[in-house]
C-alpha cells in the first residue's frame, strides 16, 4: 500500500463506495484560547495492490506545533484493506495543538512504510470562542 494524499474534513464518510465529504481540504482551523486539541475526521487517498488485501496496517498521525513540540504519534488507527480501495476515512479524531496557536505540520504515515503526507495547518486561537471553525 502506498499513501498519495491526504485532508482533513468537517466531516466525511463512505457511502456506497463513495466519498462524502462536508468542509473538506483546509489550510486553517480556529480554536479556543486555551484549546490543546481540536477535532476533525482524515481522509487518506491510497495505492492498494492485491497482496494488500485482507491485511491489517496501522495508520499514525504526527504532529508537530511552532515552538517545536512534537507529539509522535498523535492519533493512530488500525484498520484492514477490505478490498481495492481509493480512500479511507478515519472516526471522527482528536490532534493536538500548542495553546498559542500557530503553525502546526501534521504528517500522515503508515507504519513500516516510507511514504508520508505532509499537512500543515495553520491553528488560530480565539478568545472565548466556544465552537471551533474551519
Amino acid at each position: 500500500m502506498r499513501l498519495t494524499n491526504a485532508f482533513f474534513a468537517n466531516h466525511a464518510e463512505v457511502v456506497d463506495d463513495m466519498l462524502n465529504v462536508t468542509g473538506g481540504c483546509w489550510n486553517s482551523t480556529t480554536v479556543a484560547d486555551g484549546s490543546t486539541a481540536f477535532a476533525t475526521r482524515c481522509v487518506v487517498f491510497c495505492e492498494v495492490t492485491r497482496q494488500d488485501r485482507g491485511k491489517e496496517f496501522v495508520l499514525h498521525i504526527d504532529a508537530a506545533g511552532p515552538s517545536g513540540q512534537e507529539w509522535t504519534p498523535a492519533r493512530s488507527s488500525t484498520f484492514t484493506v477490505p478490498s481495492k480501495i481509493a480512500f479511507m476515512v478515519t472516526p471522527t479524531i482528536t490532534l493536538p495543538v500548542e495553546p498559542n496557536g500557530g503553525m502546526h505540520v501534521y504528517t500522515v504515515r503508515l507504519e513500516d512504510h516510507p511514504e508520508q503526507i505532509t499537512l500543515p495547518l495553520h491553528v488560530q486561537v480565539v478568545a472565548g470562542s466556544a465552537f471551533p471553525s474551519h
